[in-house]
């Protein structure tokens, strides 16, 4: 649920900087440069945004480092899938 909220704030601060950037662009500028960079910004904000939100929910990057060397028996949930003591159909 944290990440949900932090991905829509994230989203909104966003779309608002994009708008008033594009605000801005289309009096300075022109009307097409305005509407070329805002669509740009707008919709790479959603993919920035998930970026930045993977990156905080991760945590620093040495956290995962140290939990897998505190606890070595432990296995990655992908290598459960092909473990062969389970059972098949």
């Amino acid at each position: 649920m944290k990440a949900l909220i932090l991905y829509v704030g994230l989203v909104v601060v966003g779309a608002v900087l994009s708008a008033l950037l594009g605000i801005y662009l289309e009096k300075a500028i022109s009307s097409t440069v305005s509407l070329v960079v805002f669509l740009s910004l707008f919709f790479a904000n959603f993919v920035i945004s998930w970026i930045i939100v993977i990156y905080i929910m991760d945590g620093t990057s040495g956290s995962r480092k140290r939990n897998a060397r505190a606890s070595p028996s432990r296995k990655p949930h992908s290598t459960l899938i092909f473990d062969s003591r389970i059972a098949r159909p």
